[in-house]
């Protein structure tokens, strides 16, 4: 009975179970999972762009809709995102709007806006991420780009860049902008934040973009700048001929870029000028083996620097405008011809860009580089010798090899009866100046050697180094003193050569040391001893002798004459005696030969040796 009833009491259960599945019932749909997509009908509306008065919008803005158009529409999330091609039938009359139905969209909510829809043109910039929220991002800047959000069911799309405009006349391909403070012009991505609550234009950026490459359309020039770009120093523009730059525009005025402006500056045609291009392949390197306050130039043609403070290779300048040639010499009472040593000078891209005439005429030449106010930032000595210079040992007279010349020197000085060239005299210094000035321009003479350019100046007194660095061509002085008004005995120095060390790369001023024959208390008692007093000439050293011209010196308190040439001659170390002085070997045929010290202001000669 037990088992009877517990089998009624199972099928009672089980009945209604197996009547359900064959009982035919309203189908219901699935509880969805998540936001669903919507289909919606979206109109487009471009931005306008603001001109001066007078001024056009140009033709290659982008004003109105085209076919072909791609749209990015997004919500939340980079993988919900459409793409939205334009078709012509989509663009209204005027092509301001265009409207078209759009499947696929998952509308973002947000409590702190209403918007719930962004857009992004173009498509192919559009780089949102995974969680892209209401935020267009973009993966770069340096063209035309838009953001919006939606007001129900229309995007009134905002410019995100603002335009400098101009035109050019002539057979110019592509071109390169930068600013002479390397100020930035783009990113390498721009983020931008668009809702009916808030804008922001730019709102996240990737590393700046110091120049930017385009290309000339139609004789128009039309760069993208993002929201707040300035460049206070101006701009400047290279433009290609072929495949190499040749020709350059300089802007020197502020310029300030409005969201949606255009800065139209108009035909810039007569503005172009001749570019020196430091990267062509007829551009010889002078620095290869370092930089210097001089170079060495040996064959015509064209040639480069760095320009960076002295031996300081990876200190460059800043505020760089152009570089120009100062003054020249031949090293003697010539009428010097301008541009017969150098025929051209040049800044571009951190290079100080030089030429020298068809045919080498032998002398030297200063380079200063400026900026746009024309201050001096820093200058170079280039010399241009009519002999190759020799570089030997010379019996260890200074323990290391030397020149076979005087700094600056056209020749080198022979040891013969014939009277030596005031070329040979080379360039004189004061103690710790990297400057060059001139010698005595005749053979025992009097006066400095002629030249063409900027003339040298005599200071009432001592200069600052900020002076003789803005103006190379002032002489400081002091009688038996300094040129310098703050003494820094650092300016040449034993340790290593020094930012103000006037030898060409791989020289310094040579180092004290008085255990080395030329630096001696008696020179005239070392092996190889030579003088000739009606020929200007000593020489020391042996088996082969090193010749020096009894040059003179410019003294500390007539530094605008020469004094003892023929006579007397003073040779500089690198290391300061004292505040007022520095050691060299005051070579004296009316007394001595020896090794002493004379004032800092006093010029005197410079044998380079090797570092």
């Amino acid at each position: 009975m037990k088992t009877i009833e517990r089998i009624a009491i199972l099928c009672a259960v089980l009945l209604p179970l197996f009547s359900c599945r064959e009982t035919p019932v309203d189908p219901v749909d699935p509880v969805p999972e998540g936001p669903q997509p919507e289909t919606r009908t979206l109109t487009f509306v471009l931005p306008d762009f603001t001109v001066g008065e007078g001024g056009e919008v140009p033709a290659a803005v982008k004003t109105a809709w085209k076919a072909g158009d791609q749209i990015v529409v997004h919500g939340e999330y980079a993988k919900d995102q459409v793409i939205v091609t334009l078709a012509a039938g989509d663009i209204s009359g005027d092509g301001k709007s265009a409207t078209v139905t759009v499947e696929g969209l998952y509308p973002y909510q947000r409590e702190d806006c209403s918007s719930t829809l962004y857009a992004s043109y173009p498509a192919s910039l559009a780089d949102n991420l995974k969680h892209c929220f209401f935020y267009s991002k973009f993966s770069t800047t340096g063209q035309q780009i838009m953001a919006a959000c939606n007001s129900g069911d229309t995007f009134q799309f905002q410019n995100i860049c603002g335009i400098l405009s101009m035109s050019v006349e002539g057979d110019l391909a592509g071109y390169t902008i930068s600013t002479p403070k390397k100020d930035a012009l783009g990113y390498e991505f721009l983020q931008v934040k668009i809702t009916d609550s808030e804008q922001l234009y730019r709102q996240y950026v990737g590393n700046p973009l110091l120049q930017l490459d385009g290309t000339v359309e139609g004789g128009e020039i039309l760069v993208f700048l993002p929201e707040g770009t300035t460049f206070p120093g101006g701009f400047v523009i290279k433009f290609k001929e072929g495949d190499d730059y040749t020709r350059i525009f300089k802007y020197t005025q502020p310029v300030e870029i409005v969201r949606g402006g255009i800065v139209d500056l108009g035909d810039i045609t007569g503005e172009i000028e001749h570019y020196d291009n430091p990267f062509s392949k007829d551009v010889k390197d002078l620095d290869t083996v370092g930089n210097a306050n001089s170079y060495i130039i040996t064959e015509p043609g064209s040639y480069k620097f760095k320009a960076v403070y002295g031996n300081e290779s990876t200190n460059y300048l800043q505020d760089v405008d152009d570089a120009v040639i100062l003054w020249e010499t031949w090293n003697d009472n010539s009428e010097v011809t301008p541009g017969s040593v150098l025929a051209h000078a040049s800044f571009a891209e951190d290079f100080i860009i030089l030429r020298t005439p068809a045919t080498l005429h032998p002398g030297n030449a200063l380079v200063a580089a400026k900026d746009a106010s024309g201050k001096i930032l820093w200058s170079w000595h280039i010399w241009i010798p009519a002999t190759p210079v020799v570089t030997a040992n010379f019996g260890g007279i200074m323990g290391v090899d030397l020149m076979d010349r005087n700094l600056g020197a056209l020749v080198a000085a022979e040891a013969t009866s014939a009277e030596v060239s005031p070329t040979s005299y080379g360039m004189m210094y004061q103690w710790g100046r990297k400057d060059p000035f001139t010698a005595a321009g005749t053979f025992k003479g009097s006066s400095p050697a002629t030249y063409a350019g900027v003339p040298e100046e005599m200071a009432p007194g001592q200069i600052s180094l900020e002076e003789s660095i803005a103006n190379p061509r002032l002489l400081g002085h002091l009688n038996n003193n300094d040129w310098c008004l703050v003494p820094d005995n650092e300016f040449w120095a034993d340790a290593d050569k020094t930012i103000y060390d006037p030898c060409p790369p791989g020289y310094r001023v040579p180092k004290k040391n008085t255990a080395n024959p030329f630096w001696s208390a008696d020179l005239s008692a070392q092996a190889g001893w030579g003088v000739d007093l009606t020929a200007g000439w000593l020489k020391v050293g042996s088996p082969d002798a090193s010749v020096f011209p009894i040059a003179g010196y410019r003294d500390d308190y007539s530094v605008n004459g020469l004094s003892k040439v023929g006579v007397r001659t003073l040779y500089w170390t690198s290391q300061a005696s004292d505040d007022a002085k520095g050691p060299g070997a005051d070579l004296r045929s009316d007394r001595s030969y020896t090794f002493g010290s004379a004032p800092k202001a006093r010029l005197g000669s410079v044998r380079c040796t090797v570092e």
